[in-house]
């Protein structure tokens, strides 16, 4: 889908400091931003993330489980506690590929409100890509801008120039549905690490032929957790190769303790890494370079237009 030109703070954006806060539900994770935001700039006050697993199983059921339900409702009630504690004016509460792809989305969207007093949205692939793209600019990121932000249930592919949005896509390319796809033991093997890389090359060969880059970040929490088992943020096919091998080495549980990701988290790093792989040569890149911004950057902006 393409956008007219779009800028990351119109005219109108806050001239005073608003403190603002973004709660971000996700396939694998629900995340927290509280920020003070002055003229466009962001300035980080608090920051978490809780892996809550709701696209556990979503594929084979197209329902969010009920302990999936209760936990998030537990945890976005206790974000907002948080969030206006620190004194956030403003929250903002998305819900991104899970809120797309489940039968039982308007009972997430209620039990949130519920338990937060605020509505939430169900963005789609191309609204959370605006926003991504949106909240990396704000982080600083270099233009023009070329990235790519990977999920546990669907991949956003983004471009813009001075800030300002030109194309975005999204893909329902997810680091839960590519493991519960392909990903049957723990350790995994080598061998499905090609067959997830093949899948996503074939994806987004044709994105990246219309959109060609020289360089792309890459956002999201896999990424993050690539960046560090591989050490670095930096993730060239050495790097990528790096990750995998470790995980291929160790079964999840042992993996924990050394590296500091929750068993959940790595369980999931495996088809990350295939993916960034498949994501990297699809555009001929000799790496991929990451950031922690994103989505909930873009949230916090948007909130205090």
């Amino acid at each position: 889908m393409r956008y007219g030109p779009r800028s990351v703070c119109s005219p109108n954006c806050n001239i005073s400091p608003v403190i603002a806060a973004a709660i971000d539900v996700g396939t694998n994770t629900t995340r927290l931003l509280v920020a003070r935001v002055e003229s466009g700039r962001i300035t980080p006050l608090a920051t978490g993330g809780v892996m809550t697993a709701l696209g556990t199983g979503l594929e084979q059921t197209g329902r969010i489980t009920e302990a999936g339900l209760e936990l998030v409702e537990q945890i976005v009630a206790t974000m907002a506690v948080e969030a206006r504690a620190l004194g956030a004016e403003r929250i903002a509460i998305a819900c991104t590929a899970v809120g797309r792809d489940a039968t039982n989305a308007p009972e997430l969207l209620s039990r949130i409100a519920a338990a937060t007093g605020v509505t939430a949205h169900v963005l789609s692939g191309e609204r959370e890509a605006e926003l991504a793209f949106a909240g990396l600019v704000a982080d600083g990121a270099s233009d023009p801008l070329v990235a790519a932000d990977l999920g546990g249930g669907s991949l956003e592919l983004m471009g813009g120039v001075a800030g300002r949005l030109t194309w975005a896509t999204s893909l329902p390319i997810g680091v839960r549905k590519l493991t519960e796809r392909y990903v049957t033991t723990d350790p995994p093997t080598p061998e499905t690490r090609a067959a997830i890389t093949d899948a996503v090359l074939a994806d987004i060969a044709p994105i990246a032929t219309e959109h060609p880059a020289r360089a792309m970040l890459v956002t999201g929490g896999s990424a993050a957790a690539l960046s560090r088992l591989a050490g670095t943020a930096h993730l060239d096919e050495a790097a990528l190769s790096r990750a995998a091998e470790l995980l291929t080495g160790h079964p999840a549980n042992d993996l924990a303790e050394p590296t500091g990701l929750e068993p959940a988290r790595l369980r999931l790093c495996f088809a990350g890494a295939a993916a960034l792989d498949g994501l990297r040569r699809a555009f001929a890149l000799d790496a991929l370079d990451v950031s922690t911004a994103g989505l909930r950057e873009g949230l916090v902006l948007e909130a205090t237009l």
